[in-house]
């Protein structure tokens, strides 16, 4: 038996995977397509890594490995991150047919192990056959390496593509903040060329980096399921908020005495809950209203005595109060009500609100509940 800290360390991340994918699969409030296919991805890279542990660990020679339970599940992991990926940026869309078909090679490997199995179980010995189905590992591994490399940068292009959209504010679309994701593929496009080089150093049999390999891919696929997890959270809780404001006026405004330009203001901003946009800027409302930015700048410090950013930030505290006082909200995270208040980030809306109401969003929240 070859029992080490490394293959510790795997085991540990096996077991996570198992208890992971267990959490996303039998919880009604995570279950949706895209947090199905991140549960089915942890669990077949989960999966890939136990036959290697039994066979690192000496508990199965790879000989009996690949003669017995071997399966490719490499070539399954590409396919997986795709659908993935594209239910991710795409919710509402079916995974298209041509995505789909990135599951053949699998099928087709898959095939071919269970048909070396079948002729080591039936004593099958004729060498130039079997030689062939022995280099099955070499091909899965090289060819896998490739065909991720492709899917990582397909994804890559449509998250940047969908990252562009993003920017485009939209009260009937909460936008999923994709820049998590494409730090995730810039990670796995770096490691797949460290997987390369394990692969040709271990055909010289030169140096072996397959230790670290496994676990800085361990690592990364996990975080990924943690944060898409609390990513997909956050989302469902954005969408409740989104639907609560949509559907009622902006309660108040903070314009007590309206001249032309703030009137039309007013009404281009709390009328029409402009102050939401998290990309809002003083540029874009004096545009909007034929002003100049300095023009407007100064009508804004003159009339409301502050400044165009603590009169949206205004707005936007006056509005998280709101989601802070209301109880169907009372479990909801900061950041789910930050971002659904205009906040373009945790601590952008943590520092707003201190400023302006002189409390953090959480002792204002813990004010309301011992009040109640």
């Amino acid at each position: 038996m070859n029992f080490n800290i490394f293959n510790s360390i795997i085991l540990a991340g096996i077991i996570q995977g198992f208890i992971f994918t267990a959490i996303v699969l039998f919880s009604k409030k995570y279950r949706s397509m895209s947090t199905v296919f991140l549960a089915a991805l942890i669990l077949q890279f989960s999966l890939s890594n136990l036959q290697f542990y039994l066979a690192d660990s000496g508990i199965l020679t790879y000989k009996e490995l690949y003669d017995t339970i071997y399966v490719p599940y490499q070539y399954v992991s590409g396919p997986l991150l795709l659908f993935y990926g594209l239910t991710l940026i795409h919710p509402d869309r079916n995974i298209p047919l041509g995505a789909k078909l990135t599951v053949i090679p699998f099928v087709l490997a898959f095939c071919a192990s269970v048909a070396y199995k079948i002729c080591v179980a039936a004593g099958y010995n004729n060498e130039s056959v079997m030689s062939a189905f022995r280099m099955g590992p070499y091909i899965d591994e090289f060819f896998s390496i490739a065909y991720d490399i492709v899917i990582v940068v397909y994804l890559y292009v449509n998250v940047v593509k969908a990252r562009i959209q993003e920017r485009v504010f939209s009260l009937g679309k909460v936008h999923l903040g994709l820049g998590w994701f494409k730090t995730v593929l810039i990670c796995f496009f770096f490691l797949s060329f460290v997987w390369l080089y394990c692969a040709v150093m271990d055909i010289f049999k030169a140096v072996d980096l397959y230790y670290a390999l496994w676990i800085a891919m361990s690592a990364m696929i996990y975080w990924m399921g943690h944060i898409g997890i609390y990513k997909y959270g956050i989302m469902e809780e954005r969408k409740k908020i989104r639907s609560y404001y949509i559907e009622r006026p902006a309660a108040y405004s903070i314009v007590k005495q309206k001249s032309g330009h703030i009137a039309s203001l007013d009404k281009l901003i709390v009328g029409e809950k402009r102050f939401f946009d998290p990309g809002l800027t003083l540029e874009k409302v004096a545009g909007e209203l034929g002003l100049s930015k300095s023009h407007l700048s100064r009508i804004i410090n003159s009339e409301l005595g502050m400044s165009f950013t603590d009169y949206i930030n205004t707005l936007r505290v006056e509005e998280a109060k709101l989601y802070l006082k209301n109880p169907d909200f009372s479990n909801y995270t900061l950041v789910a009500i930050g971002l659904e208040s205009g906040f373009n980030s945790k601590s952008a809306f943590n520092s707003a609100f201190k400023k302006i109401a002189s409390q953090t969003p959480s002792e204002f929240r813990n004010s309301m509940r011992n009040s109640s």
